[in-house]
């Protein structure tokens, strides 16, 4: 009995210093994981030939298929033909949606963004344009300065919402018979007065979102995608510094999904001021609102993913991040798939639904998200890339 306590005992010591060496195995083998900057290489030209650059060509195509439909509404005026623009409109913002992960270089150089998506729009500045048709206020000249009130002015009439109000009206496509609520101006609906300016101003319009997505196609494919892939030029010196970019970008849109999309209406709603909440709801004119952000952070689902259809590629950053920590990985897949899923829940359209319970849980799932990403994703990759 006596003889059997003992081999107990030893094989009770046996198991602790068991667990313990494993622990410290565990330990140290992630603190000796060391990720060389060239494994970036294969992630980097995935991010830019499968997401970045069939994005913006996608973006492209629809865009001159939005430009069509307009055209063909100036032609030939019809019911049909608002709704055609509509589909359109909506088949264009999958893509643009779908980029906001990547807002960086020439989309931020040249005011891209703010010409193709500001929001919230200036509607009486819009109806002054229609009245006057003075289409000279939709454009600007010169170095983009993010601080220019000409130039805020000026992206503050065009663009996608701009087309967006001009086309829908109450999640629908407008028609030729549309007739002016009691808070609305005459000239603020499409009527037999102003239908030539209206067609001119939604062709203009649309030409100016092509003529923004040509540009951007064009820096990208000229030398932006280039340096970027190489890392040879201005912030990218380094693998590991086109990859902070990757994730910086995937932080930006889903902190402005979280605290700005989905948080400004919803503070201003519980506080009171619930018309300014609905005119902080972006896209609330085509009730497209909830869709738009979840391609948001589909954008950092496909950043992450290096595709655009949810399959995970080998030359991925989240192949690369599974191989070294595979629990990180599934932390920011998970974030991922949250912050997608919080959003649909919310009740459609969300501008009827501005400071509901689920518009709570989508803010606090993209914060989640934003979390792992800054304070889990990117600081594991610097601290254990040689």
């Amino acid at each position: 009995m006596k003889k059997n306590l003992i081999l107990m005992g030893l094989a009770v010591m046996g198991l602790m210093t068991f667990t313990a060496c494993s622990s410290d195995d565990d330990d140290k083998n992630d603190e000796t994981v060391t990720i060389q900057d060239s494994e970036y290489d294969a992630i980097i030209n995935q991010y830019v030939d499968a997401v970045v650059l069939p994005t913006y060509n996608d973006l492209k195509t629809k865009n001159s298929a939005l430009y069509d439909a307009v055209v063909a509404f100036g032609n030939n005026p019809s019911n049909a033909a608002f709704q055609a623009i509509c589909n359109a409109w909506l088949s264009a913002r999958e893509p643009w949606e779908s980029s906001e992960a990547f807002l960086f270089g020439p989309v931020a150089d040249y005011g891209l963004d703010p010409n193709m998506d500001s929001w919230p729009l200036d509607q009486e500045a819009i109806v002054n344009i229609l009245t006057s048709q003075n289409w000279n206020a939709m454009e600007w000249t010169g170095d983009y300065d993010e601080d220019d009130d000409a130039i805020a002015a000026a992206q503050n009439v065009r663009g996608f919402h701009t087309l967006e109000f001009l086309a829908f009206r109450d999640g629908k496509a407008r028609t030729l018979t549309d007739t002016a609520s009691d808070d609305e101006a005459a000239n603020a609906v499409y009527n037999e007065s102003n239908k030539t300016a209206w067609a001119q101003y939604m062709r203009n319009t649309a030409q100016l979102l092509v003529d923004d997505v040509t540009t951007l196609v064009n820096e990208w494919n000229n030398s932006y995608a280039a340096t970027f892939k190489n890392h040879n030029g201005g912030d990218y010196t380094s693998g590991l510094s086109c990859i902070e970019q990757l994730i910086d970008g995937c932080i930006d849109i889903a902190g402005e999904v979280g605290e700005a999309k989905i948080g400004e209406p919803y503070d201003l709603y519980v506080s009171g001021k619930t018309t300014e909440a609905l005119y902080a709801v972006e896209s609330w004119y085509s009730w497209h609102s909830r869709d738009d952000y979840t391609n948001n952070i589909y954008s950092i689902r496909n950043a992450y993913y290096g595709s655009r259809d949810g399959s995970i590629n080998a030359n991925s950053l989240s192949a690369l991040v599974k191989k070294y920590n595979a629990d990180l990985d599934t932390k920011v897949k998970t974030a991922i798939s949250d912050a997608a899923k919080a959003i649909q829940a919310i009740p459609q359209p969300f501008r009827n639904n501005i400071n509901s319970s689920e518009a709570a849980a989508a803010m606090d799932a993209c914060a989640d998200l934003s979390d792992v990403l800054e304070n889990e994703l990117k600081p594991y990759l610097i601290n254990h890339t040689k």
